[in-house]
């Protein structure tokens, strides 16, 4: 079983989610709809995080954010009946997914008090072309192919584009945060091996529990350590209550839901071939909710990354063993 078969990553959250689905499988019109939804949702999710950056401090705020998480997971998780359990032999992996989760999201807000939500979203987003080639390493039966390796190189050169703008015009504002992004993603694709390997032994919801849980602790002691200033940074008003709220309920809750029904009545390949819509959404919602400009150097790096995900992620099935594509939204 290949990698995507066995786990998804869910953007922003870096939660890896396992869940199989039959290869051949029709996607409803309420599938599509609802991928094209959610990968939206996700994109938008950057701008609302800077606002929420304009109220709180990046460590505090990330913490918030994270322990509500923790308790919207732990109630689904007892709805659901799923255990917390981790078995002895698990405990350092865990603490490994935790630690990279940790790294991961601090890099992420930190990086966003510097860069922009696009641009963020861009670097970021490259992380299942990372999943895919380290796969090829550390998972078995799951190996580059000619699509992984084109959809790669895209998705290398689009972010070499992003890069080129803050070195031609050398603002190290823009380049420290873009660096953060880039650390992300690759935090991001690490993790998404060490949990193909821990979720054997561990259930999904409760790795994801665990990883909010332990990382808010993390994050309020960080803030408390290296973090200065009034809290709020200005009054907190109903913009900050409106972005925080959807970061929280919308971006992770409802994503998480949808996320899991989409593996469950569809093929993992098909649904993370529509990925490509995480980008290309946080470049235009940045335009329409911060005003953030966006340059021709931005606009073909989102192209490139965009259509690298969907090249590493589709996989072609001949006519006859699976309908056409077109004809199965149904």
């Amino acid at each position: 079983m290949s990698l995507k078969t066995e786990i998804s990553a869910i953007p922003q959250e870096g939660a890896p989610l396992p869940l199989t689905a039959p290869a051949a499988q029709a996607m409803s019109a309420m599938s599509l709809a609802g991928i094209i939804l959610v990968c939206a949702i996700w994109g938008a999710g950057f701008s609302f995080m800077k606002i929420g950056l304009r109220y709180l401090p990046p460590f505090l705020f990330v913490g918030i954010r994270f322990i509500l998480t923790a308790v919207c997971v732990a109630f689904y998780m007892r709805l659901m009946r799923i255990s917390w359990r981790v078995p002895r032999a698990m405990v350092w992996p865990m603490a490994a997914l935790v630690g990279l989760f940790f790294m991961q999201q601090a890099a992420i807000f930190f990086g966003l008090t510097y860069t922009r939500a696009g641009r963020m979203g861009v670097i970021l987003n490259i992380q299942p072309i990372i999943t895919a080639m380290l796969a090829h390493w550390f998972v078995a039966h799951d190996r580059l192919t000619p699509g992984k390796i084109i959809g790669l190189l895209m998705a290398v050169f689009g972010v070499f584009l992003v890069f080129r703008e803050s070195f031609i015009h050398f603002d190290r504002t823009l380049l420290v945060g873009d660096m953060l992004a880039l650390l992300a993603a690759f935090g991001w694709g690490v993790q998404n091996i060490v949990t193909n390997h821990t979720v054997k032994q561990v259930a999904p919801a409760a790795i994801t529990g665990w990883q909010a849980l332990v990382s808010s602790g993390l994050f309020f002691l960080t803030s408390f350590l290296v973090e200065s200033g009034p809290v709020p940074r200005q009054p907190l008003d109903a913009m900050f209550f409106w972005s925080t709220g959807y970061i929280i309920l919308v971006a992770t809750v409802f994503g998480f839901v949808v996320w899991v029904y989409l593996f469950e009545h569809n093929s993992p390949s098909r649904v993370t071939s529509f990925c490509f819509i995480t980008p290309i959404a946080s470049v235009f919602f940045g335009w329409l909710i911060l005003g953030e400009a966006i340059s021709r150097d931005i606009i073909v790096a989102m192209a490139l990354v965009g259509l690298g995900i969907f090249l590493a992620n589709f996989q072609y099935q001949p006519r006859g063993q699976e309908r056409d594509f077109v004809q199965e939204i149904q």
